[in-house]
């Protein structure tokens, strides 16, 4: 199993668990650390290893929840629909199941759209904040929208790149994959970006197509206003996917937002500077967790 973390980061003893489905469907997370909750929810094509490292520098101050979501890693796709609004429905289930209370949401590009979702259908009652990384709340550009991912992918594009998903899945994903990281990271790690890309490219390119195509046609802009939890935006200022102006248009729209940039960071920003993007999540807790405080700075990382 895929396991990115840094050589200095120590790693604390995980505990896998299951959570079986409204289908039957076994639901595979891993559970880390103990304190105020942090529900770690992956990118599209990703998996709960993507978090190894996070959960090792997050530990010592939080229990991070990391969960597969169907159809990627160690869950199967079970035998309903793969749309957002399955793997949003899925991920209220967990949280049910597991009893969970005052939860921090930390959504990873999809992972944010999932997220979105599960607040649309299920409330958020059961949440006490919102780490966004690197996500648009509607992926395709159109005539009126032009803060969807940064190469401006729209409908035409969007129907060839399900195409070549469908026809290679392999062959995509490697060619997308590098494209996660800043071309430094890219060039200095280049390890990291072969894990990376031997993890996506073992999806089923059909799951992955159903998936994309449910993902592109989510628009979330008019949920934004309404959401009153706090958010940390964190953004990779040198992100292939999204642009700078999306995160700044996110916490123009969310009423208690705020945004923190990682400089050195491309679209994976937990993977890229996983001791900033963990001291920058761990102050967030620690400001809207109850019965929590912390006066401590983030280093690495621009908040505004």
């Amino acid at each position: 199993m895929l396991d990115i973390r840094t050589d200095q980061t120590q790693r604390h003893p995980s505990g896998p668990g299951q959570v079986v489905l409204r289908d039957g469907t076994a639901m595979a997370y891993d559970d880390a650390g103990e304190g105020p909750v942090v529900l770690a929810v992956h990118g599209w094509a990703a998996s709960r290893t993507f978090f190894s490292g996070l959960a090792g520098e997050l530990a010592p101050h939080c229990r991070l929840v990391m969960p597969d979501l169907r159809a990627h890693g160690d869950t199967p796709r079970g035998r309903l629909p793969l749309s957002i609004e399955t793997l949003a429905d899925d991920l209220a289930e967990l949280i049910a199941a597991l009893e969970l209370e005052h939860v921090i949401l930390l959504g990873w590009s999809m992972g944010a759209l999932v997220g979105w979702t599960m607040i649309e259908r299920h409330g958020s009652s059961k949440l006490a904040g919102l780490v966004i990384e690197d996500m648009s709340p509607r992926v395709l550009n159109d005539a009126d929208w032009t803060l969807g991912m940064a190469n401006g992918l729209d409908a035409r594009t969007s129907d060839r790149a399900v195409a070549l998903m469908r026809e290679d899945w392999a062959g995509y994903a490697t060619s997308f994959a590098p494209r996660m990281f800043a071309r430094e990271r890219r060039q200095s790690d280049p390890q990291l970006v072969a894990d990376v890309t031997a993890e996506l490219a073992s999806r089923r390119g059909e799951d992955m197509a159903d998936i994309w195509l449910s993902m592109v046609d989510q628009d979330k802009r008019a949920l934004l206003g309404t959401l009153g939890l706090p958010v940390l935006i964190a953004h990779g200022a040198m992100s292939d996917a999204y642009s700078p102006e999306t995160s700044h248009f996110l916490a123009a729209e969310l009423p208690r937002a705020e945004i923190t940039e990682f400089a050195q960071s491309g679209h994976a920003p937990h993977l890229e500077q996983p001791r900033e993007f963990a001291r920058a999540v761990e102050f967030f807790v620690s400001r809207v967790s109850p019965g929590t405080n912390s006066q401590q700075t983030i280093e690495g990382s621009t908040t505004s």
